[in-house]
């Protein structure tokens, strides 16, 4: 059975890391783009995971955060956190966080036992608002990683500053035409004249090409 890909905001989210190693930093850097307030729980704290710690400060965003403790993790850390990552080199005690976070409706993902996980971490393509997320359901992450640089190449440029510009006007589109048939052929039309110029378009300029391309549209299905 495989896994469905949803997408879930986590900015301001709890996020318990047990583990303070390589694996969990390396855990910790994919999730800091999207914003959540992680606290990393281990007796020893990886170099690497204080550095992240030190530019999440310097960077003095008013979401997302990382909080250190070097000790055991214990079962109080994890109440309340919307997901945990089990990266121990205890196998008993991931399976211990496992268990109680599938008793009480957390998310976890055990680092290496896909059978305690209830998620995985995707190989990710990102490019601003554009996130595309490639999973093997945990079974071969090579083969996620491997695909991720394969289709990187395919991601057209700057359709990370496309999709804000589209998300800008959206509303202006929405109102122009009730028929969701002319809605998307005009964003699909303004989304291609983003692209062409590789997203080094201006509001005004697309907005200029909103009523161009409704009219032309209009006409079109008018005469055919």
């Amino acid at each position: 059975m495989g896994y469905f890909p949803f997408f879930i905001e986590i900015e301001g989210k709890k996020g318990v890391i047990a583990g303070g190693g390589q694996v969990a930093a390396r855990k910790i850097e994919k999730l800091l783009p999207f914003s959540p307030i992680l606290t990393v729980i281990a007796p020893w704290i990886a170099p690497d995971i204080f550095r992240l710690q030190e530019e999440m400060e310097k960077k003095q965003t008013t979401s997302g955060a990382i909080f250190l403790q070097k000790r055991r993790i214990e079962e109080r850390d994890l109440a309340g956190a919307a997901f945990v990552i089990a990266a121990t080199d205890d196998g008993a005690v991931n399976a211990w966080i496992s268990a109680y976070c599938r008793a009480h409706g957390i998310l976890v993902n055990v680092v290496d036992d896909r059978e305690k996980c209830t998620f995985f971490f995707p190989a990710l393509i990102r490019d601003g608002s554009f996130t595309a997320g490639i999973s093997t359901d945990g079974k071969s992450p090579a083969v996620a990683a491997a695909m991720r640089k394969r289709l990187s190449g395919a991601v057209p440029e700057g359709i990370g500053a496309s999709i804000e510009l589209l998300g800008a006007l959206r509303g202006e589109v929405l109102k122009l035409s009730g028929d969701p048939h002319v809605r998307a052929q005009i964003f699909e039309k303004l989304l291609a004249f983003c692209l062409e110029r590789s997203g080094n378009v201006s509001i005004s300029e697309l907005r200029e090409q909103i009523f161009y391309f409704h009219r032309l549209i209009c006409y079109n299905e008018e005469s055919s």
